[in-house]
């Protein structure tokens, strides 16, 4: 149901900076904020994505798609405690190991920035891109968080002080964004898991419904952000070179095996 309203709610709508450690996971792992060597994003020196021209404000109050953003919130509520609000949970940190292990199991190989460090620079230098605009919209619109509205429950640790503070402004929602440019730039680098990567990259936006955490508008525009940033990068002779190496280094790559 909650793929119905967020496919709805992107036909309708076109027709922190980054998530911060969850206290369940600790071990952040260096790959979606800048580092040495992945610093610059393939838009460095490049005209900026003008993000408060391509995103419209969120929605006006008594609109449709406000209507549909409450809708999906209230239903949310009697998923919590459900097997979508565990795996919910479990995304609740990108940068974690346990999020890294996930997309490794997706895509077959293990990924870590010691053995396979031509990936890791693809997340690196496309979130690099990714994160300035997100950022711009969230502090202009400055949305408040779905949760905020009711002090109700959601499935992220550090939502826990019912106002958002720690997990800052809700417009774009970053998770959903993140999740689906990272399975778009793996599956340039692995084209026979491209289909299981972009379920995956959908599921992250469509949990952070389930975590009750964003609204249906910010994860539809969180992926209509990816779009953009996705659509300029793939044109980049930058990126096309560290496609080519990621898709190498992963054919060479020891097989890995997850339990379902």
């Amino acid at each position: 149901m909650r793929t119905m309203w967020i496919a709805a709610a992107t036909l309708c709508m076109a027709a922190p900076l980054w998530a911060q450690a969850s206290p369940a996971d600790p071990k952040p792992v260096a790959m979606a904020a800048p580092t040495p060597g992945v610093s610059r994003g393939y838009l460095t020196g490049a005209a900026p994505i003008d993000i408060l021209k391509l995103l419209p404000p969120p929605p006006a109050p008594g609109s449709a798609q406000e209507a549909a953003d409450i809708a999906a919130y209230k239903a949310s509520k009697k998923g919590i405690g459900s097997d979508a609000w565990k795996a919910a949970s479990a995304q609740a940190n990108p940068t974690s190991s346990a999020f890294l292990h996930q997309i490794s199991c997706v895509i077959g190989v293990e990924l870590s920035p010691k053995d396979t460090p031509a990936t890791m620079t693809l997340f690196g230098r496309s979130t690099a891109d990714f994160l300035p605009p997100m950022t711009v919209a969230k502090d202009f619109y400055k949305r408040k968080r779905p949760f905020t509205t009711d002090h109700g429950k959601a499935c992220d640790p550090i939502a826990d002080d019912g106002v958002g503070a720690k997990l800052g402004w809700s417009y774009p929602s970053g998770h959903s964004g993140i999740g689906w440019l990272w399975a778009l730039v793996l599956g340039d680098a692995a084209p026979s898991r491209a289909e299981a990567l972009r379920a995956f990259g959908q599921g992250v936006g469509d949990h952070r419904i389930d975590c009750r955490v964003h609204w249906l508008s910010d994860v539809a525009y969180g992926r209509l952000l990816t779009a953009a940033v996705y659509s300029r990068i793939a044109a980049t002779p930058a990126y096309a070179a560290d496609v080519a190496a990621a898709r190498a280094e992963l054919a060479k790559a020891a097989p890995l095996t997850c339990a379902p």
